[in-house]
């Protein structure tokens, strides 16, 4: 008999599939309104020179805070763009490249030196390591409900 993986335990199923959609949203629409919002310029947020954010950020959300609403904005793009680049190096280029420079597909494949179902793969588990990493501000997760997880535990 093997043991029971512990982490299925600890943390709740999601719906890969559903988690990569939003996090691809998130990107794709949020984090741009996001950008407006701060007036912030995107050329601005693209530099390397906004890699080297702080980490003193505050994730209050105080009616003072939602009075000063650039402040939000300008937090959770320092946020986004600090998580990017704590992530595993192929995630952290596919996340900035792809997602806040704008690079096409076929230039990220030959960036990262894999073939187009490889670079897929690695661009969905990058997206999931941000959602995971992006939970304590906001939670891009969709979960499996109890009623529709599986019977079977995984065994090792």
């Amino acid at each position: 008999m093997g043991a029971v993986c512990i982490v299925g335990l600890l943390l709740p199923d999601i719906d890969e599939e559903k988690t990569i959609k939003n996090v691809k949203n998130y990107f794709e629409h949020e984090f741009p309104r996001l950008i407006a919002q701060s007036h912030m310029s995107l050329t601005y947020v693209q530099s390397p020179s906004f890699d080297c954010i702080g980490s003193g950020i505050n994730t209050r959300n105080t009616q003072e805070d939602k009075i000063v609403g650039k402040l939000g904005a300008k937090e959770y793009i320092q946020i986004t763009m600090k998580l990017i680049s704590n992530c595993p190096h192929d995630y952290m280029v596919i996340l900035k490249n792809y997602y806040i420079h704008n690079m096409t597909n076929v230039d990220l494949q030959e960036l990262l030196g894999y073939g187009q179902t490889r670079c897929n793969e690695l661009k969905n588990m990058a997206l999931l390591y941000f959602a995971d990493a992006f939970i304590d501000y906001y939670d891009l997760h969709v979960y499996i409900p109890e009623n529709k997880k599986s019977d079977v535990m995984p065994t090792y």
